[in-house]
């Protein structure tokens, strides 16, 4: 039987895989994540083992018949699920008196939630109107935890900012889904775990005033239901500034091999027939491009002007400058982004690619995505 005691430090016993003890050691409710999108917790221990003499710290979640969610049935799928991308479990519980309409789940202390990134202005969710890398890491742990869920017959339910625990151990940031339900064969539900990404995508550029055309052009993507899975981090506002750089030579060299000065012959799949006609769209258009290079770039001594700027030679002029970068970029430009933007000289390479071309540098990037070329 499952009880709780009235005074300060409340016990909570509950048979787990045998026996186990929830502590709440602090009876003040705690708050997590931001300030409109959070979890309520107390802090606490769980004791474990035999005697019940192993002991480890815990943040304690309580549930009511309100929440629509109950500790042992989130315990139960939790353990089932039981994969790197979701909350670990470690005990749950039942009140009695006058707690016995709360549930408490026991989980290892998260360091904050998904809304502390997504909610409001975080320097670790956007830098230089990209996404930084952890963000990038943080959103390809939710990207496997929705695929592992899926595969099991699971879905989010209204995925939030909150329903996505962060844990920060020395340099390793982790996200963790704690929140989902059962869906069964039901596609339907699971293709909205994609929308709900692609809107707290949407909120974090947008909070920290990040909106840019390549990461609208991805939350598009997850909204319309055109882009999921694996292949979502495939696109370009979720991979780093030399992941970029190496998606334009690949896009160069596959040019060159499978498309420049070769018959056009149907593949026998017909949508990446049509990405190939737009492509050589584009190859050949005219986009007066070059004035908008950096000018760094442009007033070395021995910089080249091309004698026809078309998409092909966007390309392969970018190519040749992501191959000898060192040999393009001043010193002063390489200093660090902090120090950059202190003394305000230029920004950073990629940076200015995308504020000055980000249409053509967009276009580019999503052949690459959307044709699946492997760098």
């Amino acid at each position: 039987m499952d009880t709780m005691s009235d005074n300060t430090s409340h016990n909570i016993l509950s048979q787990v895989n045998g026996s186990s003890q929830i502590v709440i050691t602090d009876s003040k409710v705690q708050k997590l994540g931001s300030s409109a999108n959070y979890v309520k917790y107390y802090k606490g221990t769980v004791k474990f083992g035999k005697g019940l003499r192993i002991q480890t710290k815990a943040s304690v979640l309580a549930f009511t018949s309100c929440d629509g969610e109950a500790a042992d049935a989130l315990y139960v799928r939790l353990v089932a699920v039981n994969s790197p991308f979701t909350v670990k479990p470690l005990s749950y519980g039942r009140g009695i008196r006058r707690y016995r309409e709360y549930t408490f789940l026991a989980v290892t202390p998260p360091s904050c939630l998904l809304s502390n990134y997504t909610d409001g202005f975080n320097d670790k969710t956007v830098s230089m109107k990209r996404f930084t890398e952890e963000f990038i890491k943080i959103t390809g742990d939710i990207v496997r935890a929705i695929i592992t869920l899926h595969c099991q017959g699971y879905w989010c339910s209204g995925l939030k900012g909150k329903h996505v625990c962060i844990y920060k151990m020395e340099k390793c940031t982790d996200a963790k889904i704690w929140s989902f339900c059962f869906a069964g064969g039901n596609e339907a539900k699971k293709s909205e775990d994609w929308v709900d990404l692609g809107k707290l995508l949407e909120l974090a550029a947008k909070r920290n005033d990040s909106y840019t055309a390549e990461i609208e052009d991805l939350c598009k993507k997850l909204k319309n239901k055109t882009l999921r899975g694996m292949k979502v981090l495939k696109h370009s506002a979720l991979l780093n500034v030399r992941e970029n750089f190496e998606n334009i030579i690949a896009l160069n060299l596959f040019i060159l091999v499978h498309v420049k000065n070769q018959p056009q012959v149907p593949s026998g799949d017909p949508e990446k027939d049509k990405i190939i006609s737009e492509l050589v769209k584009f190859m050949n258009a005219s986009l007066q491009w070059a004035k908008a290079m950096p000018h760094w770039i442009t007033q070395r001594s021995n910089y080249q002007a091309p004698t026809t700027e078309t998409g092909l030679s966007f390309i392969d002029g970018l190519r040749d400058l992501f191959e000898h970068e060192n040999e393009y970029i001043p010193e002063k430009v390489k200093q660090s982004q902090s120090e950059i933007q202190l003394v305000g000289r230029d920004p950073d390479l990629e940076c200015q690619l995308r504020l000055n071309l980000e249409k053509i540098f967009l276009q580019a990037q999503n052949f690459v995505l959307e044709l699946d070329i492997e760098c």
